[in-house]
C-alpha cells in the first residue's frame, strides 16, 4: 500500500515512479509487511510466481459463498489485545534513506526508522467545530462493544474528472470517472451506498494530515489537499444519506507515514500525535462518527516513521481527547508493529482496544492469535508498474476469480474475531479493491454481502 501519493493533476504532478525514487514508497513497506506476517503462529502462505490478474472487462463469475453453518454458539468478543504471546517481534530489514520535501521547499534528509525528529510548532493545525462548546455527546449513537462489524479502507485522494489523472497502468479502474472527484458528494455517495450494499457497517477513510502539516512530504494534487478538502463532501454525502433514510458513518484511519519520525513519549511528539486525530473528529459531526461501545474510532497504520513510542503515547491520546471531546476516550485499533514499544529500554507490550495486521491483500488471512481484527483482501497486482521480484516490493497475487478472497472471507468468520476489515475498497494501482469497477464490476460487493450477512447473524462459513 502506498498512502504517500495519490494521483496529481496533469505535467505538474509527480509520477509514481517518481515518488517512489523519493519516499520509498511500497518497497519500505513490504519487508515490513513480510516481518509481521512471520509472528504469525501458523506458517506463512507461499506466495506464487507472478500470473495474470483478471483483465475481461466483463465481470468475472464469482464462487457461491460456502455453505451457511447452522447458528453458531456465540462468539468471543476481543475487548482488549491478548499478551501472552511472544513479546518479540523480528527485526525488519534495512529500508532505503529517502528525501522527504516539505510543501514550503525545505528539503530534510528523512528515512523510514531514522532517528527522532522533532515536529516543531503545531501552528498549522487547525481543530473545526465539533470540539469543547461545539461538541454534542447526545448525537453520538455508537456500534455495541460486542456487535459483529465490517469495515474497509477508503482511499479518498481521486480525482478522476481531470483526464490527466487517470493512470493506465492501474490493475483496477472505477466506473464513470468523469464524475468521480473527493470534492463531489456524489462521488462519496455513492461509494458509501455501495460499501452498505456490501453489508459494511463504516467507513475509514485515509486522513493525511492538513496543509502545513511538517509530516506532509508534498502536495499529492497540485490545488488541492484531498485529506481536509475532502471532508466537507464527505459530510454532506453522509448528510444526504441520513436524509433519506439509509446513515452511515466513518471513523479515523490515521496514515501514520505523517508523524515524520516522531518520537512519541515526548510532549511535543505526543501533542503532535493528538492533534490530528483532533482535527479529524473535530470536522466531522458527531452523528456520523464510527465509535464502538461509546468509544471513536482511531485506526492506526504503521510505524515505520515513528521514532519512539510506549505506553504514554496512547495514554496521553486517551486524555487529550476526553479533554476536548466531552469526556469520551477513543477506541484505538492498532497495527502489529505497534505491538510492543519502539525506541525505549523496556519494549513492553502495549495495551489499547484491538490490533490488527496489515497485508491481507497480498498475503492472506493472519491467523495470529494476538490479533482482534480479521483482515481481509481481495488480491493484489501492482506488475504494471512495478517491475522486479517480490523483494522489491512486486506482487502479483491472483484473486481467482474471487476464490482467494473467499477463502479470506470464510476464515475471519471461523475465527471468531468481531471486526472484519476489508484490504482495501478502492486502492487502483495495488488492485487491491472491491469496489465497483470496470474490469471487476460489482461482483465483489455482492460476494462481500453473502459473507456479510452470514457474519453479522452470527453465522461461521464452513469448507
Amino acid at each position: 500500500m502506498n498512502r504517500r501519493r495519490s494521483p496529481g493533476q496533469g505535467a505538474r504532478r509527480l509520477t509514481r515512479r517518481q515518488l517512489t525514487a523519493a519516499l520509498g514508497s511500497w518497497l519500505t513497506a513490504i519487508p515490513v509487511l513480510m516481518a509481521c506476517r512471520s509472528t504469525s503462529t501458523s506458517p506463512s502462505p507461499t506466495i506464487a510466481a507472478p500470473t495474470p490478474s483478471p483483465g475481461a472487462t466483463a465481470a468475472p463469475a464469482i464462487p457461491s459463498p460456502l455453505t451457511l453453518a447452522s447458528p453458531a454458539a456465540p462468539i468471543a468478543t476481543p475487548t482488549s489485545v491478548p499478551t501472552d504471546a511472544p513479546a518479540t517481534i523480528p527485526t525488519r530489514p534495512a529500508l532505503p534513506a529517502p528525501t522527504r520535501q516539505a510543501i514550503g521547499g525545505n528539503s530534510e534528509r528523512l528515512r523510514p526508522d531514522g532517528p527522532p525528529h522533532d515536529p516543531g510548532p503545531l501552528d498549522w493545525a487547525h481543530p473545526g467545530p465539533y470540539l469543547d462548546d461545539g461538541f454534542r455527546r447526545s448525537e453520538l449513537s455508537s456500534f455495541g462493544a460486542t456487535q459483529p462489524l465490517l469495515t474497509t479502507y477508503y482511499f479518498c485522494w481521486f480525482d478522476l474528472t481531470n483526464p490527466a489523472n487517470r493512470e493506465t497502468d492501474w490493475s483496477i479502474h472505477l466506473a464513470d470517472p468523469d464524475h468521480y472527484s473527493f470534492l463531489s458528494p456524489a462521488t462519496h455517495r455513492q461509494q458509501f451506498k455501495d460499501m452498505q450494499a456490501a453489508g459494511i457497517d463504516f467507513a475509514l477513510p485515509v486522513y493525511w494530515g492538513e496543509p502545513g502539516h511538517p509530516g506532509r512530504a508534498f502536495n499529492p494534487t497540485p490545488g488541492h489537499f484531498w485529506s481536509t478538502e475532502g471532508i466537507p463532501p464527505m459530510v454532506e454525502a453522509l448528510d444526504q444519506l441520513a436524509s433519506s433514510g439509509h446513515p452511515f458513518k466513518i471513523g479515523m484511519f490515521y496514515d501514520t507515514t505523517i508523524l515524520a519520525n516522531a518520537d512519541l513519549t515526548t510532549a511535543s511528539g505526543k501533542a503532535y500525535f493528538y492533534v490530528n486525530v483532533r482535527d479529524f473528529y473535530s470536522r466531522i459531526p458527531p452523528k456520523f462518527w464510527a465509535a464502538i461501545g461509546g468509544k471513536p474510532i482511531v485506526w492506526l497504520y504503521d510505524t515505520q516513521w515513528v521514532s519512539r513510542f510506549d505506553q504514554s503515547t496512547f495514554d496521553d491520546l486517551a486524555e487529550r481527547f476526553a479533554r476536548d471531546f466531552g469526556g469520551l476516550r477513543p477506541y484505538v485499533v492498532r497495527e502489529l508493529q505497534w505491538y510492543q514499544a519502539k525506541g525505549v529500554q523496556t519494549a513492553a507490550v502495549l495495551g489499547t482496544d484491538n490490533l490488527y495486521a496489515w497485508g491481507a491483500a497480498p498475503f492472506g488471512f493472519n491467523e495470529d492469535p494476538r490479533l482482534g481484527v480479521a483482515e481481509v483482501g481481495p488480491g493484489f497486482n501492482n506488475t504494471n508498474y512495478c517491475k522486479g521480484s517480490a523483494a522489491q516490493g512486486c506482487f502479483d497475487v491472483s484473486r481467482e476469480n474471487g476464490a482467494y478472497y473467499a477463502r479470506q472471507l470464510a476464515a475471519a468468520l471461523r475465527s471468531g474475531r468481531r471486526i472484519i476489515a476489508i484490504e482495501t475498497w478502492n486502492e487502483l494501482d495495488e488492485g487491491s479493491g472491491i469496489a465497483d469497477t470496470v474490469e471487476l464490476g460489482r461482483a465483489y460487493i455482492d460476494l462481500t454481502r453473502k459473507y456479510a450477512d452470514a457474519f453479522h447473524a452470527g453465522r461461521r462459513i464452513i469448507g
